[in-house]
């Protein structure tokens, strides 16, 4: 719309000053109606947005071969024998507004009745790292169902929690090891 025009005939006709004054008063009533939703568009609750664990079981007990008087250095990867291993992250999303503090997270694997306690003093989305071995007691097998429960708690009181089943995965060790390395002088093998 051509403003300058209407600006150089003056006085300007009644129906356009009506007409401007109800495009105006739209406007400014659209703004107002509208505006503080697209601003605040968060929520005001403590939310579990992800859970990203697996379940790792390793039943064997191996160890890298080795040569009669010889020393390795040995690099090793996935679970230790006769462990369970439980990996992962859990992603929670704490509001900005949010004041009771601390915050805690608790990770437990029913089946074992192991727990992981970590504390966030932050708010936004904060991700909990989830990383520990545990002895294999045998309840688990390959293959099992175990149940993961996360639970979010505030001055001793669980503000969310949630529940996922995993399935118990194979896992092995593996070794990369350098035999190149010469046994000390001096030592008794």
């Amino acid at each position: 719309m051509n403003v300058l025009p209407w600006l150089l005939d003056w006085p300007p006709h009644p129906l356009s000053i009506v007409l401007f004054l109800l495009v105006t008063a739209f406007s400014v009533g659209t703004l107002v109606l509208f505006g503080g939703v697209v601003d605040d568009a968060s929520t005001d609750e403590v939310t579990i947005d992800a859970v990203d664990v697996s379940v790792r079981l390793n039943d064997e007990v191996q160890y890298p071969d080795t040569e009669n008087g010889s020393i390795q250095t040995c690099l090793a990867s996935g679970t230790p024998g006769d462990s369970v291993s439980i990996l992962g992250d859990v992603t929670v999303d704490i509001p900005h507004d949010f004041d009771t503090w601390p915050l805690v997270v608790d990770v437990r694997l029913a089946p074992i009745g192991e727990t992981s306690t970590t504390s966030v003093d932050e708010t936004g989305t904060q991700r909990v790292d989830v990383f520990w071995l545990v002895e294999d007691d045998e309840t688990l097998s390959v293959g099992d169902t175990a149940t993961l429960q996360v639970r979010v708690r505030a001055d001793g009181e669980t503000i969310t929690d949630s529940r996922r089943e995993l399935t118990v995965q194979n896992d092995t060790r593996t070794y990369d090891c350098d035999q190149s390395l010469a046994p000390p002088t001096g030592v008794v093998g």
